[in-house]
This record gives C-alpha cells, sequence and structure tokens, in this order.
C-alpha cells in the first residue's frame, strides 16, 4: 500500500495539521521509528516555515504541499507563490560552511540537505522537492 496527499495552506497554523496528517497516512501503511517520525517532522516544519517566511502565503496565493510514499522513500513538493531566492547560491555556501547546522537562523536549509537523499528546487527557487528514505 502507498501513501499519497496534498495540503493547501494559508496559515502558518496550518503547518501542524500537515505534519500531523503526513506522519498518521504514512504510519498507517508501515511503521515509522522516532528518529524518523522526528526527521520527517522536521524537514515539513522547516521547508513550510521558509515558505511561510519568504512568500507570505494567503488564501489567493496559498503554499501547496503534496506528499506520497513509493517503496521506502518518501517524496514532498512544497510550491509557493513567493519570488524565490538563488537556490544555487544559497545550497553552495552551505556546502561550504561547516557550521551551518550549528547556526541558531538560517541552518534550515543546512538541516533539510543533512536529511533528504535528494534534494531539487525548480522555478525561480519557489518550488523544492525531497526525498527522505524511511
Amino acid at each position: 500500500m502507498s501513501y499519497a496527499s496534498r495540503y493547501v495552506l494559508t496559515s502558518i497554523d496550518d503547518i501542524k495539521r500537515v505534519v500531523s496528517g503526513v506522519l498518521g497516512g504514512i504510519e498507517r501503511t508501515r511503521p515509522l521509528t522516532d528518529e524518523c517520525r522526528f526527521n520527517v517532522s522536521l524537514v515539513i516544519h522547516e521547508l513550510l516555515v521558509n515558505s511561510f517566511e519568504h512568500a507570505v502565503p494567503s488564501k489567493k496565493a496559498p503554499v501547496i504541499f503534496k506528499a506520497g510514499v513509493k517503496s521506502e522513500l518518501l517524496t514532498i513538493s512544497v510550491t509557493d507563490s513567493g519570488c524565490g531566492f538563488n537556490y544555487e547560491k544559497v545550497c553552495a555556501a552551505i556546502s561550504d560552511d561547516k557550521d551551518a547546522l550549528l547556526k541558531e537562523r538560517g541552518r534550515g536549509l543546512a538541516l533539510v540537505r543533512a536529511l533528504c537523499q535528494e534534494i531539487c528546487y525548480s522555478g525561480v527557487g519557489n518550488s523544492v522537492e525531497v526525498k527522505i528514505a524511511l
């Protein structure tokens, strides 16, 4: 059995609902370790908080979140209507910064990169797809 979901978010308060819904949906198809639950929750939270911080979603311009499981891989995509960012430059800076995970601010993408098997930005940087091993 596989799992798939789609959420339309307009408020930062929706993040908790998405995390809970995705974890619950996955766990209906397979058990998750505590570590895996934590990692999936953290990745979802970081991706969505970035969208809300930088794109300022609304009912007219929501964040679209999709998640699906195929085999042992969770694929998550997040798209917002923000102006995006130069993801190549930011990812290169993260790769060069050995202390990126220790910073109080700006470590979200470093965390996502550390926890995901794949990360792929598209558009102007306002759309991302990540893959996490379950």
